[in-house]
């Protein structure tokens, strides 16, 4: 984890099947199946002279640019969280903000209008900040969490007795997925020892391996999509570059077998440059590159 300023942080790193807390409200999506970055630039902020973005405001001393945090946010008291500059129409007098110390923030989150500046960074208001989304602003919906049981049989060559009480089991049975061939990823499916694991070798063998060292319930699939070795090694590839960027977050998602990145600004130079730098190992199609912020609806 590195600081993006002294008080901010911008996390990068496997989000799968967890969460962190994002303090953006909105995002535009490019959509990996519709077509190249360059014909999907238009989907984020950079074809449009006014964006649209929300977060809760930042100022980490009284002499501080404050910021609108757009990355994961540090629930530590105060919070810690940065984004880009704001300067135009800003004035605390609009937002009600909290104080420690020399910090001061907002614990509501804010919708913010203006020109955005990749090159410095900052967020030009045209209007002063508000609570309610600009008219005719799409707000994102989140997809309830699907975490489906793979198998009819979970106990198929191991025991329905089984307990694992101090996890030491459960431990030996995650060091053995590594070892799997074409490994891409596994979840829970009844909350707590039901692994489905998901492969593209031979799902027969690596069901055989698991087996033992976990006798409890288990299903093993096979699928065509990248391996996890391949998305931790592209997420790397983005991690020593993410400031340049501009990435709040990235992460494999096991269930759709892509890598998830949340940009600040998905225009066609930052889109271009994830899949150049992905490339060894994912396809564009594997990639969904999300920008926080979202044009100004006409």
């Amino acid at each position: 984890m590195s600081a993006r300023r002294s008080h901010a942080t911008r996390a990068v790193g496997v989000l799968a099947l967890g969460a962190l807390v994002l303090s953006a409200c909105g995002s535009a999506t490019v959509d990996p199946d519709a077509g190249s970055p360059g014909e999907e630039a238009a989907a984020g902020a950079a074809g449009r002279s006014q964006v649209v973005g929300a977060g809760m405001v930042m100022q980490s001393t009284p002499g501080a640019a404050p910021e609108l945090c757009m990355g994961p946010v540090l629930t530590s008291y105060p919070p810690q969280c940065g984004g880009p500059t704001l300067a135009g129409a800003f004035s605390w007098d609009d937002v009600e903000a909290e104080t420690q110390g020399e910090v001061r923030w907002t614990n509501g989150y804010y919708y913010g209008v203006g020109h955005y500046d990749k090159a410095s960074d900052t967020f030009t208001l045209t209007r002063p900040l508000s609570v309610t989304p600009p008219e005719g602003l799409e707000q994102p919906t989140d997809e309830p969490l699907d975490f489906p049981q793979l198998c009819d049989d979970p106990f198929r060559g191991g025991d329905p007795g089984f307990s694992d009480p101090d996890l030491a089991k459960q431990e030996m049975f995650q060091q053995r997925l590594q070892s799997l061939e074409g490994y891409i990823g596994s979840w829970v499916s009844d909350g707590r020892s039901l692994f489905n694991v998901v492969v593209t070798g031979d799902p027969e063998a690596a069901h055989a391996s698991l087996r033992e060292v976990w006798a409890g319930a288990l299903c093993v699939e096979q699928r065509e999509g990248p391996t996890e070795a391949d998305l931790l090694a592209a997420q790397g590839a983005l991690n020593d570059v993410y400031q340049d960027l501009g990435i709040l977050s990235s992460g494999p998602d096991v269930m759709s077998g892509r890598l998830d990145v949340q940009v600040v600004l998905a225009d066609e130079a930052t889109l271009e440059r994830v899949h150049e730098l992905v490339a060894p190992w994912l396809t564009p199609e594997q990639v969904r590159v999300t920008g926080t912020f979202q044009p100004l609806p006409e």
